[in-house]
């Protein structure tokens, strides 16, 4: 079984949005784009990275939702339509776990 998560300053095993852990594991809410062996950026002691591909598809929808009520309440249309696509992402990686192998 694959590891899922990272500690930083090593090479990333794989491309894509990662997120960081705090030392119980919980996200913190620093969400990266890396490339396949980039190095994970330095954090506080006992943080981890963890690709956000490894959520279930119901902590995937559960994010998108959060975004779009972060959307809700924007004071401006730029960072509105920002929020919107990150909930769009969330959801279209959740649609992907979806669909069977």
């Amino acid at each position: 079984m694959a590891r899922e998560e990272f500690q930083p300053g090593e090479p990333a095993p794989q491309p894509g949005p990662y997120e960081q852990l705090n030392v119980f594991g919980s996200p913190i809410g620093r969400e990266i784009i890396v490339t396949q062996g980039e190095t994970f950026p330095a954090g506080p002691r006992g943080f981890t990275w963890r690709r956000l591909s490894s959520l279930t598809t119901a902590e995937l929808r559960a994010r998108a939702a959060q975004y779009r009520q972060m959307a809700a309440t924007a004071t401006t249309a730029p960072v509105m339509q920002e929020l919107l696509k990150l909930a769009e992402r969330f959801d279209a990686l959740a649609d992907r776990q979806d669909i069977p192998s």
